[in-house]
């Protein structure tokens, strides 16, 4: 059997977990004591009595409206020139977390001369990237040359032998001399390293004031390397139909958010293969060494081999510098601190996430930990609460998804958790000689108390349905990673089989992540329309499962969620406060009494921890 592990870390802290279990089961009277940071089990709520979400458009009047007391959460990342209002207020508070994503340049591999790895490194050397930091971001964003965000555990931020951080306009130059680009005595501008004069076209957005200066710096940057080059703005449409078509550019501004610590975007982004198919591989790179890295990356099941690979391919793209990462931004994320507490900084989009509103709850001084209405904002309205033709990833991420369960969930760290699912097993044929030479089999097994807001059981045979439905549609936006799915097939009513024909670790993750629907609405709705189907609530009823149920709307205005009373995290509260499981919850224990030689062990098994927990957090985080 293989199952996922998502960092060797990760598998570390596990095995010292159950260390740390069986020592204190040795100690501790049964039941074991479950210790939590907030009320109930670590994945139970809601604890409120309503979530609101009001719609307000602008950075300055979501800063005024927290100021105010007349939201207690900015429902999106705040802009850096409200930090100082707001980390100067009393009642509020304003938490920095490292984006998971940043601005990049994709250069056209195709075209002379950026053609040349010479040419696209000089630039990376010229670059400087901490002007752009202090500069553009005021401080707000963190130093980065991986392709892959330094907060992912498979990044190699920090382990190359060189950095592009400073600037280093003496070593571009030379690299530029070593590989024949000669500087023009009448132009004093260079020429390609066949004598032919070149302009660079610099492309970015007008839309963005940040992009736009930083593509300044990289003008600068060109200016000390002695080549031509020039800031063009186009339109929407054609830039970015330029590039997903593999049309004609010199070099774009692009930025790139990532939802979760996955890496095999790193084949379509990057794979020679890719260099024709539209929408990916935008720079239309090649290399035969990186296409031999993303097949192991891509076909392997055996976590070391997947984190090799994707070490080795950031090696190579951050020689041959197909994209030039720019800069990583700070999230900023702010809210009021008089009321609720048990917000959670997520590490893909900060407090503003699905676990905040799982696990945000009243202070006890508020009469808490339960009830209470937490007001927060969103900078757009819902495109529509058909969750697949949402255009906006923030209504998705932030406010449908509260509706809606999947097999796994990502916890705030970003590492994935059992959900709908309790356990699940990924096997090949070198596991079991039942599975086809080169498939993969994923088995889960569903939680046995989970049910629709209709109160009808959720069951193996809508987990089939889903997956099935979304890889057969027409039009999917879900089918790019299902296409190579043999089976979908319920195999009782609380166990699930999929299988693909290919081996790869990935396939776990493209269904685990996706939202599950009821087969008894959709098979109503049928392939052809599924993007028909737009419920309008509360007057249309929608059957979901999460944690929220939608309790009003008014278009442009407000978004309101009502605790879904079924979930099956769901907690109640007893007279004195301690949350209990309702009929349907998780199981929960209450604590009872440690010994004394049972603290003593616990808390030096927990020193242990800390300090390898430390050792790898400076070995893998850096």
């Amino acid at each position: 059997m293989k199952t996922t592990s998502p960092h060797p870390k990760g598998r570390t802290l596990a095995a010292l977990s159950l260390i740390l279990a069986l020592v204190s089961m040795s100690a501790i009277p049964w039941p074991i004591v479950a210790i939590w940071d907030a009320p109930g089990h670590a994945n139970s709520g809601p604890y409120l009595d309503k979530l609101q979400a009001q719609i307000i458009t602008q950075d300055d009047l979501q800063t005024l409206a927290l100021l105010s007391n007349e939201i207690d959460l900015i429902g999106n990342s705040v802009h850096p020139d409200f930090f100082n209002a707001l980390s100067e207020a009393t009642d509020i508070e304003i938490v920095q977390t490292p984006r998971n994503g940043y601005g990049y340049l994709t250069i056209n591999t195709l075209k002379n001369p950026f053609n040349y790895t010479s040419f696209r490194r000089a630039l990376a050397f010229a670059i400087d990237k901490e002007a752009i930091s202090e500069e553009v971001w005021n401080g707000f964003s963190e130093l980065q040359d991986s392709i892959v965000p330094k907060a992912n555990p498979y990044s190699v931020e920090g382990q190359l032998p060189y950095s592009y951080y400073e600037a280093s306009v003496e070593l571009g130059n030379q690299l530029l001399n070593e590989s024949s680009f000669s500087i023009d005595n009448e132009t004093g501008f260079r020429s390609d390293p066949h004598g032919n004069p070149f302009q660079v076209h610099v492309e970015v957005l007008a839309s963005s004031a940040v992009a736009i200066e930083t593509c300044q710096m990289v003008i600068e940057a060109f200016d000390g390397l002695h080549i031509d080059a020039v800031l063009w703005l186009p339109t929407f449409y054609s830039y970015l139909g330029r590039l997903h078509s593999h049309g004609d550019y010199d070099i774009a501004f692009l930025p790139r958010s990532f939802s979760s610590w996955n890496v095999n975007w790193l084949a379509y982004n990057f794979h020679s293969y890719f260099a024709n198919v539209p929408g990916f591989n935008y720079p239309n790179f090649s290399n035969e060494s990186l296409d031999i890295w993303i097949d192991h990356l891509l076909h392997s099941v055996d976590y070391n081999e997947v984190y090799e690979a994707a070490i080795e391919i950031q090696k190579i793209l951050a020689y041959e510098c197909p994209e030039i990462v720019l800069y990583e931004n700070v999230l900023l994320s702010a809210y009021r601190t008089d009321r609720f507490e048990g917000f959670v900084n997520d590490a893909s989009t900060g407090i503003p996430c699905w676990w905040t509103y799982q696990r945000a709850h009243l202070k006890a001084v508020e009469g808490g930990p339960f009830g209470g209405t937490l007001r927060t904002s969103m900078p757009l309205d819902i495109q529509g609460f058909n969750f697949m033709t949402a255009i906006a990833d923030y209504p998705l991420n932030g406010m449908l998804y509260m509706m809606y369960d999947s097999l796994l969930k990502q916890n705030s760290d970003g590492f994935d958790i059992p959900w709908l699912a309790e356990s699940y097993e990924v096997t090949t044929h070198s596991d079991d000689s039942t599975v086809p030479e080169g498939h993969t089999r994923v088995v889960f097994d569903i939680r046995r108390n989970a049910t629709w807001s209709d109160g009808l059981p959720i069951t193996a045979d809508d987990v089939s349905f889903s997956i099935n439905y979304y890889r057969d549609m027409p039009g999917s936006p879900y089918r790019p990673s299902l296409w190579n799915m043999s089976q979908a097939i319920a195999l009782t009513d609380y166990r699930v089989r999929f299988e693909f024909n290919t081996e790869s670790l990935w396939h776990l993750h493209s269904i685990a992540y996706k939202p599950i629907i009821p087969k008894h609405i959709f098979i109503e709705i049928g392939l052809e329309g599924w993007d028909e189907w737009n419920p309008i609530p509360p007057g249309d009823s929608i059957v979901t499962s999460g944690p929220f149920l939608i309790s009003g709307y008014i278009p442009g205005d407000i978004l309101e969620f009502k605790p879904n009373p079924n979930y099956f995290f769901n907690v109640s509260g007893l007279s004195d406060g301690t949350p209990t499981p309702t009929e349907r919850s998780a199981p929960y224990v209450r604590p009872v009494g440690l010994t004394a030689l049972s603290v003593g062990i616990v808390a030096a098994v927990v020193v242990v921890i800390v300090g390898i927990y430390s050792l790898h957090r400076r070995q893998y985080s850096h």
